[in-house]
């Protein structure tokens, strides 16, 4: 096999494949991220890291990587220009029957690998309707930026109340796409107000209040960019495909 991904192989090479072949399945979002990063920023950062992954596991031949569904759910950023976005339940709706062009074939494990925030509940949807109908299917649902091991990169009040545009994405796009970031736009932003929330009800707490983006910030940033430089980019990557080995590693066994 001469690639990684699906939309390269042709129809006999496919249909050589092992049912046991892990299916990637990115998903993303074309979404504003502020003035510094453009709308296609999930999607970018996600490719890449794909990208990388695939150059450092050519030679496996336990995946193949699905084209990135990078037009997602983004309704809690509609009042900023930019963002292309389909409804919770149309969204849902189109996954479920795409996917199953998929899983008809009776290819039976797959990776859900997202890099939009606002889509993990929809995914949680998603696959448990799959696997309601293909009983013998393994999902894996994987939200790249909630790996473990960003805390020795990014600080913890970051990556808990910096999650949308902040140190961790524009150290990212940095990294992998450093030409696409308006580095005079690069301005101090505030964390998440559940930083000093003392209350239960909050953003991102337990117990959530429902938000649009510019509930917690009108610049449509969430987080502070000023700390973010390329090096932290690469380290962030190096987890997110290592997190990525290992789960082909696990999937593989069950």
């Amino acid at each position: 096999m001469l690639t990684k991904f699906w939309n390269n192989l042709t129809t006999e090479e496919i249909t050589k494949l092992s049912r046991n072949t892990i299916i990637i399945v990115p998903f993303s979002a074309i979404e504003q991220h502020g003035s510094h990063l453009p709308i296609n920023t999930d999607k970018i950062i996600l490719d890449k890291i794909i990208d990388k992954f695939c150059e450092e596991n050519i030679k496996s031949k336990d995946f193949v990587v699905l084209p990135n569904l990078c037009i997602g759910s983004s309704s809690e950023h509609d009042s900023f220009q930019g963002t292309l976005s389909v409804d919770s339940v149309n969204y849902i709706n189109f996954c479920l029957n795409y996917l199953e062009s998929v899983f008809s074939k009776k290819f039976q494990k797959f990776i859900f690998l997202n890099s939009h925030g606002g889509q993990i509940s929809h995914l949680d949807i998603l696959a448990k309707e799959l696997k309601n109908k293909y009983k013998s299917s393994k999902i894996i649902k994987a939200n790249y930026f909630l790996f473990k091991g960003y805390n020795k990169v990014i600080s913890e009040n970051e990556l808990l109340h910096g999650y949308h545009g902040g140190e961790f994405e524009t150290s990212l796009m940095l990294y992998l796409a450093n030409d696409l970031v308006r580095k005079n736009k690069i301005k101090k932003n505030k964390l998440s107000p559940d930083f000093n929330n003392k209350k239960i009800i909050g953003f991102e707490k337990k117990i959530k209040l429902q938000w649009s983006t510019e509930d917690i910030n009108k610049t449509g940033i969430i987080g502070n960019p000023l700390n973010a430089n390329s090096q932290k980019g690469k380290e962030i990557t190096n987890i997110a495909t290592s997190t990525i080995k290992k789960m082909i590693k696990e999937l593989k066994l069950l």
